[in-house]
C-alpha cells in the first residue's frame, strides 16, 4: 500500500490540488448568490416577525439557508460564517431601506398595527 502511494504521489497531490481548487472556485462563485439569498431571507423575516425579534429572525434565516445549501456546502461553510453573512444581510437591508423610502415602507411599513375591521370596510367602500 505504501509503495502504491509513493509511486502515485504526483497523481494524488494533483487530485488534492484539483479538489481544493474546485472548493475555492465554488466558494467564490456561490458566495455572492448566498449573500443575495440571505438578503431576501432577512427582508422576509423582518416582514414576518417584525421588530424586537432579532434572535428569532436570525434563527429563521439560518435554518432557511441550511435547507437551501447542498450537502457539500454544509460541510465547507461553518455556521459562524453563515452567521456573519446574515449580519451582513441585515446591514445591507438597513442600508437599502434607509436610502429608499419606498423600500423602507415595504420592509418596515408592514410592521404597523393590524387594521381594524372598520378601516378595512372604509377602504373597501372608497374603492
Amino acid at each position: 500500500m505504501l509503495e502504491f502511494i509513493l509511486n502515485n504521489i504526483p497523481f494524488i497531490l494533483t487530485a488534492l490540488a484539483a479538489v481544493v481548487a474546485c472548493i475555492v472556485l465554488a466558494w467564490r462563485g456561490q458566495i455572492a448568490k448566498i449573500r443575495d439569498i440571505i438578503l431576501a431571507l432577512c427582508v422576509e423575516a423582518e416582514i414576518v416577525y417584525g421588530s424586537k425579534t432579532g434572535e428569532i429572525k436570525k434563527a429563521s434565516v439560518l435554518e432557511s439557508v441550511y435547507r437551501m445549501l447542498p450537502a457539500w456546502a454544509k460541510v465547507i461553510i461553518p455556521a459562524s460564517e453563515l452567521s456573519k453573512l446574515i449580519e451582513e444581510g441585515k446591514r445591507r437591508m438597513d442600508e437599502l431601506a434607509s436610502g429608499n423610502e419606498r423600500v423602507m415602507s415595504l420592509i418596515y411599513g408592514s410592521l404597523s398595527e393590524p387594521k381594524k375591521e372598520e378601516d378595512k370596510v372604509k377602504e373597501k367602500n372608497a374603492l
